[in-house]
């Protein structure tokens, strides 16, 4: 489970930022905490509000760099190609100065800390730290200066191979898991496994979501029960014109023909299937009609990206990050997914979902914990800050929904004159 998580000048986020979700010591009804040990309990979703452009979206992209970082600077990196990263634009220091990322989080019953630091052109620093029964424990260190790795005693393994083949700009524990070592392959995965959406989709996007031709039926269950009109699906293999279709059998033949002796083919184009779903609505006059995705709505076709995350989220306790809940999405329905994880019930194993949205009505929702709801906003300088609701004195019986459209936790538009945004004095 993620404890918090850390970042420090990347995009619009200068100055370091956290996001945390440990539970208060609020006596708030409806989100089920989660025990973690005696004196820490966390907490199974956060909402992050703001104005346009405050940069809540650039937490969601601090997520993505983090997790692709780590998920493949070792397996596609290029050893010439740097650190793609994107320090704070808006002042020199902060372009020379490097990009910090960190997290806090629980595997196997054992708390970590692991985080980086990166320049352009490689990763400056690199730590984790292990918490069993909540004693620290040291498992490596880059060092910035040397460049070299202080390991541990209680990390095993052929770590000075594995360091070998590090390069500059490739993380150590990116590494270790492409040598599949024992200890830090689970944090790999942990990391490598936030799943993160954003506010687009289409049709071709949803087709790559299943392409193995099945489908959770609590998916449909959730659509059927939120009144999409849809039943069912099916899926049918994807049919590409002749003239397509002969330029992918080329494709396959040329890059067959230059691989070298002994390896074989990497794929024969006749099995090379992709599964097209289509979604069943019933109907009076003629039972269930299956019509492909062009034919659905915005939403509809979000949901069915998202709710696969989130269901493969809830079974293995993992963390789903969504940009904009709201998108295409009515209210109601961004209620249920919220409450999908806030409740042991549907959530026994502890899984997480992070989410900015603009959706006021999810504040008074008697679901929500006061904890849950962080804000966003810029500074004079142009930095974005994040906070919670819980540096500010509310009740819980205050309207928090009315609080915030009057402004007065912050992170809201600025008011101006209707004549001043038609240009009128």
């Amino acid at each position: 489970m993620l404890i918090r998580f850390g970042v420090q000048n990347h995009l619009s986020i200068r100055d370091r930022q956290e996001l945390s979700l440990v539970a208060s010591s609020l006596k708030d009804t409806g989100a089920d905490s989660i025990k973690i040990e005696r004196d820490l309990k966390l907490l199974p979703a956060a909402l992050i509000y703001g104005a346009n452009a405050s940069g809540k979206s650039n937490l969601v992209s601090a997520f993505a760099f983090f997790r692709n970082a780590v998920r493949s600077s070792h397996s596609q990196g290029k050893p010439e190609g740097g650190v793609r990263r994107l320090p704070f634009g808006l002042d020199e220091k902060s372009a020379r100065a490097p990009s910090r990322f960190d997290i806090d989080f629980v595997v196997n019953r054992t708390r970590f800390h692991y985080g980086y630091a990166a320049s352009d052109s490689e990763f400056l620093e690199e730590w984790l730290f292990a918490f069993p029964a909540g004693k620290k424990q040291t498992w490596f260190l880059r060092d910035k200066k040397t460049k070299e790795i202080y390991f541990g005693k209680n990390l095993k393994g052929s770590l000075r191979t594995i360091e070998s083949l590090m390069r500059p700009n490739s993380l150590f524990l990116s590494t270790a898991a492409q040598n599949s070592h024992k200890q830090l392959s689970p944090l790999y995965h942990y990391i490598s496994s936030i799943a993160l959406h954003y506010p687009k989709s289409d049709s071709d996007e949803t087709k790559v979501t299943f392409p193995e031709g099945k489908i959770d039926s609590r998916i449909i269950k959730f659509l059927q029960q939120a009144d999409t009109g849809i039943v069912d699906c099916h899926f049918d293999d994807f049919r590409q014109d002749e003239k397509t279709a002969a330029i992918v059998a080329d494709i396959f033949k040329v890059v067959n023909t230059h691989l070298a002796q002994g390896s074989g083919e990497i794929s024969k184009f006749e099995d090379f299937k992709v599964k097209v779903i289509s979604l069943g609505h019933e109907t009076k006059a003629r039972g269930k009609v299956y019509l492909d995705l062009s034919y659905e709505s915005t939403g509809t076709i979000r949901l069915l990206a998202i709710l696969k995350s989130i269901y493969s989220a809830l079974d293995s306790g993992s963390v789903v990050i969504v940009d904009e809940l709201d998108a295409s999405l009515h209210t109601y329905l961004s209620e249920k997914i919220v409450a999908l994880f806030n409740s042991r019930v549907t959530n026994p194993k502890g899984a997480q979902l992070i989410a900015t949205t603009h959706d006021t009505n999810l504040l008074s929702a008697s679901f929500i914990r006061r904890d849950q709801i962080w804000f966003a906003e810029k500074d004079n300088s142009g930095a974005t800050v994040f906070y919670p609701l819980t540096d500010i004195r509310t009740r819980n019986t205050d309207n928090l929904e009315k609080g915030y459209l009057q402004g007065r936790f912050g992170a809201v538009p600025f008011k101006g004159s209707v004549n001043l945004l038609m240009g009128a004095e």
